[in-house]
């Protein structure tokens, strides 16, 4: 199986799977029945043996605890990454209100991150029945967070190192299709050719505009901080504590997020041009 037959099942598993779209049981409200969550993912490809994912080690990118994808796969060979774009009915909802995260867009942060995980274990059962091995690690019984903000897998490092691409004011991941989506990985033992990385730095794709900051609630992002000390986490983590919703729907699932410096900005669905 080579990339392309990663995307066409990524792509056909997104378009067909029903939990990608939000159903009657689960809504928060009726008109939501139905409503899709991703549009057709993006998959780039690293190899295991990347020297950007020693690099993670380092303290000031992660952690030195953080995993290689040979510690969570012995004989690893290759790094799947995906990121699923939200619809344009999710990211435009959340622009409606400036404090409140939509519906629509508490169904994506939530059903959305299930979605993720099926979607890693459909490729898993994929390479399984080819004779190869995969793990999902942030699925795995292994993943762990280091200290407050740190994992020893992070979705957006591993987006960047495979080429989706390079990180914003606001901490998101921009891609081709914007920062307004969500990530997933699984690390296998099939060699694929990895696919290329069309940036030099890590923050190549943010032109420092400033919108992140104007959309943020609570005023957690400072563009005069630059973009590795720009954005208060704990601020952020304090303010999402604040919006979680009661348990609701028959899987009383607890619904939280925010996410308005990913929306009504120029890097919502694309890589914003150059001020």
């Amino acid at each position: 199986m080579d990339v392309n037959g990663i995307i066409k099942a990524c792509h056909e598993f997104i378009n067909h799977a029903p939990e990608n779209y939000i159903n009657k049981d689960d809504a928060i409200r009726a008109d939501l029945i139905g409503v899709k969550i991703f549009d057709d993912p993006l998959i780039k490809v690293a190899s295991a043996e990347d020297p950007k994912f020693i690099e993670l080690r380092q303290p000031t990118i992660i952690h030195p605890k953080v995993m290689l994808p040979k510690d969570w796969l012995v004989g690893a060979e290759s790094v799947i990454s995906f990121f699923l774009p939200f619809t344009e009915e999710i990211r435009t909802s959340n622009t409606q209100s400036y404090f409140y995260p939509s519906d629509e867009w508490l169904h994506g942060r939530i059903e959305g991150q299930i979605v993720i995980g099926l979607l890693a274990n459909h490729l898993i059962d994929l390479l399984n029945e080819k004779g190869y091995h995969a793990i999902y690690p942030s699925g795995d019984s292994r993943f762990k967070m280091l200290e407050e903000f740190k994992s020893n897998w992070s979705e957006r490092h591993i987006a960047y190192i495979s080429g989706l691409g390079t990180f914003s004011l606001s901490k998101g991941l921009i891609t081709e299709r914007g920062v307004a989506g969500r990530f997933g990985s699984i690390v296998t033992d099939l060699y694929i050719e990895p696919t290329a990385r069309p940036y030099a730095t890590p923050f190549e794709y943010c032109t420092m505009c400033g919108m992140c900051a104007q959309t943020c609630p609570i005023n957690a992002i400072k563009c005069n901080k630059g973009v590795i000390y720009g954005k208060d986490h704990p601020a952020c983590s304090a303010y999402l504590d604040k919006l979680r919703l009661n348990p609701h729907g028959p899987n009383l699932r607890i619904r939280y997020g925010c996410g308005k410096c990913q929306v009504g900005v120029p890097c919502q669905g694309m890589i914003p041009s150059e001020r």
